[in-house]
């Protein structure tokens, strides 16, 4: 809705360009119409409707906010699974000892339950994009402060199919991709990991298939620009890693010193 509709915009703006408008409401004018908007439209929470929200401007509850399951200490070093013990110290859990992933680390905002899962499954197959701001307000409020964002040369989404892209229309982990660009100032790299095969969703397999499903679907482009650098890989959800881990393995196979990895929410 544009701000001819409240009839704010004076005549004389009508030319203005788009990006021309943020530079001009600005100050007091800005928080006026914010005002107007927040009493005409009262902020709710994005998942349940309620206008008790967590935090103001937040677009999330105080009861859904309180569903999401932050992962914090105690992890496995490698995969960042929580552990439910007592202890307080990260550990390599019995997965990674068994067989060493290809990444070096893996971590996660949450446990994929509650509202978070509703979060993604919202954004990824309801296209309710709305869901990028509880995102953006997720990230502030991590407890895993392990990965330095920042830090990393190249950020770089887990790619899908050109096939799938085409069917969804838009690949959400270079959404997210595109929030941690503009919140860490990263260089996101979407074109430089490429899925070759068309694979089952992985979903709809065992664990045990999960990995052979995943191997060799994937490519560098051009080695020369990953060769030495340290690597974020992104993608919404991790459940047995088979993804993530055939990722990394063939980023590292061209050249990349270190791959870690990001997520949205991870199986437990």
């Amino acid at each position: 809705m544009t701000l001819n509709a409240f009839g704010l915009m004076p005549p004389g703006l009508t030319w203005m360009k788009r990006n021309q408008l943020p530079r001009f409401w600005t100050g007091g004018v800005a928080k006026v119409i914010s005002l107007a908007l927040d009493f005409l439209f009262p902020p709710i929470c994005l998942l349940c409707g309620s206008k008790d929200l967590y935090q103001a401007g937040c677009l999330i509850c105080k009861d859904c906010f309180s569903s999401i399951s932050f992962i914090s200490h105690p992890v496995c070093v490698r995969c960042g699974k929580p552990f439910l013990t007592e202890t307080t110290r990260n550990h390599v859990c019995g997965n990674c000892l068994t067989q060493e992933p290809s990444f070096n680390l893996v971590r996660a905002l949450g446990r994929y339950e509650g509202a978070l899962e509703t979060i993604i499954h919202n954004f990824k197959y309801k296209q309710k994009f709305s869901m990028v701001n509880l995102f953006n307000f997720l990230l502030d409020n991590m407890q895993n402060h392990e990965i330095t964002f920042a830090s990393y040369d190249l950020l770089i989404p887990v790619p899908l199919h050109r096939s799938r892209l085409r069917q969804r229309g838009f690949n959400q982990s270079v959404i997210l991709g595109n929030i941690l660009k503009k919140k860490y100032q990263m260089s996101l790299q979407p074109k430089v990991l490429q899925r070759i095969v068309y694979t089952h969703p992985q979903v709809t397999l065992p664990v045990k298939a999960r990995k052979i499903n995943m191997r060799n679907a994937f490519k560098v482009k051009k080695s020369q620009s990953v060769e030495g650098k340290t690597i974020l890989l992104l993608d919404d959800v991790y459940t047995t890693g088979a993804t993530m881990n055939e990722c990394a393995r063939i980023l590292k196979k061209s050249g990349a010193s270190r791959v870690d990895g990001f997520v949205i929410a991870r199986a437990v």
